[in-house]
């Protein structure tokens, strides 16, 4: 147990690092565009998961699934999330 939460512990410090400690960024400036891009994906997400659920599309029952995978591979990504959405009005609505 204490071997899984060390090695949680050096993967999130890892990512951290990569997220916030980067030198060629400022840190406020970046973490303050992945808050607001968090913030901003949580209501775009449930939308367009209800929008491409594959149970309301059951003749493209295929690209509803494909849709959803990204939608749910991008949950916090707002800025795909943008891209999915014109991809879900373009191929099933």
């Amino acid at each position: 147990m204490a071997v899984l939460l060390i090695i949680e512990r050096h993967t999130m410090n890892n990512i951290f690092a990569r997220l916030f400690c980067s030198k060629n960024h400022s840190t406020s400036d970046e973490a303050y565009n992945i808050v607001e891009s968090m913030a901003k994906a949580k209501p775009l997400y449930k939308e367009l998961i209800k929008q491409a659920h594959p149970d309301k599309h059951p003749n493209n029952k295929d690209v509803a699934e494909e849709l959803t995978a990204m939608i749910n591979n991008n949950r916090f990504n707002y800025r795909e999330l943008l891209k999915i959405k014109d991809l879900v009005n373009d191929k099933l609505v």
